[in-house]
């Protein structure tokens, strides 16, 4: 029958691994947003690992910082800061300069401006005076068109309120597909007055594409705006940089292959988007505006350099999150792609990735499948884990050589089939354990015998609860625990004992005790002899050593007296309901060592008056609460003082409750008994 069973799940098992290997390759292949989200986390993971770092830049930041905003006045500033500016870097041998700023309105100190602004009669002697000066605009115009200069435009969808004529300085020759029906789409774009642009030796796009996360990883080389396809300013800046007017752009019908701009060839993915890879940021990089202009800097450091003008202070809101986990400006997004392509430090991510990454997919799920079906636990772990140090290696080895794959979904992808193999090899160990579960079955029916049988030996009817009462419950179903009484005339003999061990054999053992205890006490032997023929008898029957803790003892209800021994049992406690006595065994347990002489059992013989006296097992005091902790014998005498009007089987019966009502499965067995002197 079980054989049957087998087949039938083999062919399940096929069947659920067939389903879920189509849904995980098909969801790749869909790639909605959550998966891109899984993606991406080992598309950062690299750069944060492998810290990438430039000793020598051939970059600088002019920067818009604080010190700069502090000094100079709230931006935007005239374009006189900004002509002087270009003069300063130019003078100090700057090959290029490209914006990260806009000019996109007339400056407001203009001679024109200035006079609208205040009323002045442009025929007026001071309005004929205050034109013949020049204009901030013409000063910057000039030293534009005296340096190499690279505006910077945006794309944008909704249509600006000022119009400007976009037309790209790089001159673009196309080999294959017309490429501009690959590129990110922006019905408008906004730059700065047709008059800096016409000055200018460069048009470059600044617009960056963060992820829905709202981080950096990737930027367009080129943009289409105005159906016009427009460089990036890194792209352009390189141009000016290398005094080049064409730019070669490859493509087919998958889309944008690389583009060539001499000496560089830039691989980028479809839609001509480069993967940035961001070093760790130079403060030596980031030059403030206001140590230009008042020559408080080496003017060697811009010699033959590409200098980047942009912003670092936060008020101007041009900061960006990278996948490294830091924050940067926005111009030094665009100094990066820069250095990437002088570099060649060029991360790659085309359709060869996704060909190796699928490849990695389906290996990975079949292996993680396979072994988690066929392969014992503790071995298809070990696999799982070694195949997800192989994928995670592949990583690292196509990451050195600047090759980007997405190790994320595939490790998603194992950890999904390897627990889903686990999951079903579960159910199929669970067909062969239905004939074990057969003979627990039967077992058990035995242990209930055994619990039954055991039951029987409890003393069933007392009359003198008020005077002894005794509680137990078992922690499995046979008892280690024991207590018995009888009554013999006006005397009580008794008993409370715990077997070392559990299960049917502590209950076959505590069973044969039973059995002497009952005997020779209805027979009216003393303590001593009971305590003697007791413990031969353990040691006679006792399995490995097996032994009794137990308290034996004998109580005269008419005087009040008590005779007992504790044979290295829980000390007996004694109490008036506000102090306690705890009485300490003074014997070993039963059945350590067999004895002839009934005089080694040495009992204590005492009297009490309003006493109260509890005897339990470990399984009392060590027993669990609600909160986890133990009763301990705080606790039990908290128990006792709170209720010290109430009966001994009352205070047993509260024991009970608070240390079973929280779990169905107890620590230890519970047995306790309280004999109570008026």
């Amino acid at each position: 029958m079980l054989e049957k069973l087998k087949k039938i799940f083999d062919k399940k098992f096929l069947i659920i691994f067939s389903i879920l290997f189509v849904f995980l390759v098909l969801l790749r292949v869909i790639n909605p947003s959550f998966i891109v989200a899984i993606s991406n986390l080992s598309l950062d993971s690299y750069q944060k690992i492998f810290t990438y770092k430039v000793k020598d830049t051939p970059v600088i930041i002019a920067d818009i910082d604080e010190k700069s905003l502090g000094k100079i006045g709230q931006f935007p500033w005239n374009r006189k800061v900004f002509g002087n500016l270009i003069n300063k870097l130019n003078q100090s041998g700057a090959a290029v300069i490209a914006f990260d700023v806009f000019f996109s309105e007339a400056d407001k100190q203009n001679p024109k401006q200035f006079i609208q602004a205040n009323n002045i009669d442009q025929g007026s002697e001071v309005g004929r005076l205050i034109l013949q000066i020049q204009s901030n605009d013409q000063f910057f115009i000039n030293q534009i068109q005296s340096s190499n200069i690279v505006m910077p435009v945006l794309g944008i969808t909704e249509k600006p309120v000022q119009s400007f004529n976009i037309e790209p300085k790089a001159k673009f020759i196309q080999r294959g597909q017309d490429a501009k029906q690959f590129l990110y789409k922006f019905p408008f774009g906004l730059t700065s007055l047709n008059t800096i642009n016409n000055a200018s030796s460069g048009l470059g796009n600044i617009s960056i594409i963060s992820d829905t996360d709202a981080i950096i990883r990737r930027a367009p080389l080129l943009i289409n705006i105005e159906d016009q396809m427009i460089p990036s300013l890194a792209v352009e800046t390189l141009r000016v940089y290398k005094k080049q007017k064409n730019v070669l752009v490859q493509s087919d019908e998958s889309g944008i292959k690389q583009i060539k701009l001499r000496p560089f060839s830039i691989p980028t993915d479809f839609n001509s988007m480069h993967w940035i890879k961001f070093k760790e940021s130079k403060a030596s990089q980031k030059v403030s505006i206001i140590d230009i202009l008042n020559d408080q800097v080496d003017r060697n450091i811009f010699k033959d350099k590409i200098v980047l003008v942009g912003a670092s202070a936060q008020g101007l809101f041009d900061l960006v999150q990278t996948p490294t986990g830091t924050i940067i400006p926005g111009v030094e997004v665009h100094a990066n792609i820069i250095e990437n392509i002088l570099q060649n430090e060029i991360l790659t991510r085309n359709i060869n990735s996704y060909i190796i990454e699928f490849v990695i997919l389906i290996l990975g799920i079949t292996f993680a499948f396979n072994v988690a079906g066929k392969t014992k636990p503790q071995f298809s772990i070990f696999f799982y884990l070694s195949l997800i140090i192989v994928v995670f290696l592949i990583g690292v080895l196509f990451y050195s050589n600047n090759f980007l794959i997405d190790i994320s979904y595939p490790i998603f992808a194992i950890t999904m089939m390897f627990l889903t193999g686990l999951y079903l090899r579960y159910l199929q160990e669970n067909l062969a354990s239905q004939e074990f579960e057969k003979k627990q079955m039967l077992l058990k029916q035995e242990r209930e015998i055994a619990r039954q049988v055991q039951e029987k030996l409890f003393p069933e009817d007392n009359e003198d609860e008020d005077i002894i009462y005794a509680k137990n419950i078992p922690a499995r179903d046979v008892s280690g625990d024991y207590y018995d009484y009888v009554k013999i005339d006006n005397e009580i003999y008794f008993t409370l004992a715990d077997v070392s061990g559990k299960g049917i054999k502590a209950g076959i053992l505590m069973a044969n005790a039973a059995s002497v205890f009952r005997s020779f006490a209805k027979l009216k032997k003393s303590v001593s002899e009971i305590a003697m023929y007791v413990n031969n008898q353990v040691a006679d029957s006792s399995f490995q050593g097996m032994f009794i803790t137990a308290i034996i003892g004998k109580i005269n209800i008419e005087t009040n007296e008590i005779e007992f021994i504790n044979h290295g049992h829980e000390p007996m406690m004694v109490t008036d309901g506000s102090s306690f006595e705890y009485i300490e065994s003074t014997l070993p347990p039963l059945g350590v060592l067999s004895m002839d002489d009934p005089s080694f059992f040495e009992t204590t013989q005492t009297k009490y008056e309003n006493k109260k006296i509890y005897i339990y097992t470990d399984g009392v005091t060590e027993g669990y609460l609600e909160d986890g902790s133990e009763l301990g014998q705080q606790g039990f005498e908290n128990i006792v003082k709170t209720h010290k009007e109430k009966s001994t089987k009352e205070v047993i019966a509260l024991l009970v409750d608070l240390l079973t009502k929280h779990s169905d499965k107890l620590r230890d067995d519970i047995t306790c008994m309280g004999i109570t002197f008026k």
